[in-house]
């Protein structure tokens, strides 16, 4: 599996709320390092299991670019950039694949030649 699955997309933060017009948003932890529940409800690694909030809703987890990373608890992402972070897993676990059904196709040919 791919790590990608575990960490926030890699997004600029200063202007992130008035770069995306995306009507659903997803909240990031950093101090959990992990997603937002529905409603607020917890938190969860598994983004099939982050809520999604609207751009309104997201906004109040925005503190502005004058906050300095340190003391940023929250950070809203636009559906987008998830999206393309399930892409890029996707990819990661497709060359996966393809490396290990090349390697297994090479013990099978080294297999044969030995017997």
């Amino acid at each position: 599996m791919t790590d990608r699955l575990f960490t926030k997309p890699q997004l600029k933060y200063v202007g992130r709320m008035d770069r995306y017009d995306d009507a659903a948003w997803l909240i990031w932890s950093n101090k959990r390092k992990c997603w937002y529940r529905p409603d607020s409800r917890g938190y969860t690694t598994d983004i099939a299991d982050a809520g999604i909030y609207t751009k309104a809703e997201a906004a109040t987890h925005y503190d502005g670019p004058e906050t300095p990373r340190r003391f940023r608890d929250t950070e809203p992402f636009p559906l987008s950039s998830v999206h393309r972070l399930i892409d890029l897993c996707e990819r990661d676990v497709e060359r996966a694949y393809a490396s290990q059904t090349a390697y297994i196709a090479q013990l099978r040919e080294q297999m044969a030649v030995a017997a």
